[in-house]
């Protein structure tokens, strides 16, 4: 299974009453918030020599979709995940979160795997429920625990919005 998020609309985002407000709304928060994210994070990576995982300060990077390029934030998408180095991957699934979204509106999720663009997602939903209220609803593994990612968005999310 793994460490997941989960969101839906209430209907499609762009027939939701001031939906392109709310959206773009949305997404001005976030990019705040994103701003406030730390530049680096301590990590599991996997040290071959060794042959085990040891905990490291990586930078924390946000990139496109599939891992690579750059993430997307405007008026009608959110698309972004970790990133993938070619050395270590920390990237899993995408964060998609789309305007016009006719059929998947009622129902999405990430995986993370707890990687550091964990926090991001959190924040995502964080910024999307501000905006949204009633019309976007979340849940996720990690809401019920001292998850880091949740702890670091909550923290983030309270001092800029």
């Amino acid at each position: 299974m793994g460490y997941t998020h989960y969101w839906k609309f209430t209907m499609n985002p762009k027939d939701i009453k001031d939906g392109e407000t709310k959206f773009k709304k949305a997404v001005k928060l976030l990019k705040k918030c994103l701003a406030k994210l730390p530049e680096r994070v301590e990590t599991d990576v996997y040290d071959s020599e060794k042959m085990k995982y040891v905990k490291e300060l990586i930078p924390l990077r946000l990139a496109g979709g599939m891992g690579t390029g750059e993430p997307e934030f405007s008026d009608t998408k959110v698309w972004f995940n970790g990133y993938d180095d070619g050395v270590n991957d920390f990237s899993h699934e995408t964060c998609a979160i789309l305007l016009d979204d006719p059929e998947d509106y009622s129902f999405n999720f990430c995986k993370t795997a707890e990687k550091p663009y964990d926090v991001a997602v959190c924040l995502t939903l964080l910024c999307f429920k501000k905006a949204f209220g009633d019309d976007f609803n979340y849940s996720s593994d990690g809401m019920e625990t001292e998850n880091e990612g949740w702890v670091n968005a909550h923290r983030i999310f309270d001092r800029v919005r």
